[in-house]
């Protein structure tokens, strides 16, 4: 999938997930880092693991039909192992809650 792509289909998915799943721990508690207003996305190079963020240009309805993109059911998370990129946008297997998934893999960080 190109950049342009990823980057368009973030704006789907990043607008639940990043408030979500990309998280800072602060006494203890999940906290977001930041907020994403509405067209707005995030996109991760798979290269230099860069993230950058993005308003749309334009109203994306076009672009998220086109790339066939879908609401997440609760959120989503992106991480990194190694020189790969991952993406979760379901709901856990056993009925776990996203966040608290995302809680019990994670280490907060520092």
């Amino acid at each position: 999938m190109s950049p342009s792509k990823i980057s368009l289909l973030a704006i789907a998915v990043a607008s639940i997930g990043l408030a979500v799943g990309v998280s800072r721990f602060a006494s203890a508690a999940t906290q977001p880092i930041d907020d994403l207003a509405s067209n707005e996305g995030i996109y991760v190079d798979k290269g230099s693991f860069k993230v950058m963020r993005g308003m749309a240009k334009t109203d994306p309805t076009a672009q998220i039909m086109k790339l066939g993109a879908r609401p997440v059911e609760e959120g989503a998370i992106i991480f990194r192992s190694g020189d790969q990129l991952y993406i979760v946008d379901a709901v856990p297997a056993g009925g776990a809650r996203m966040l608290n998934s995302f809680r019990d893999a994670f280490a907060p960080p520092g």
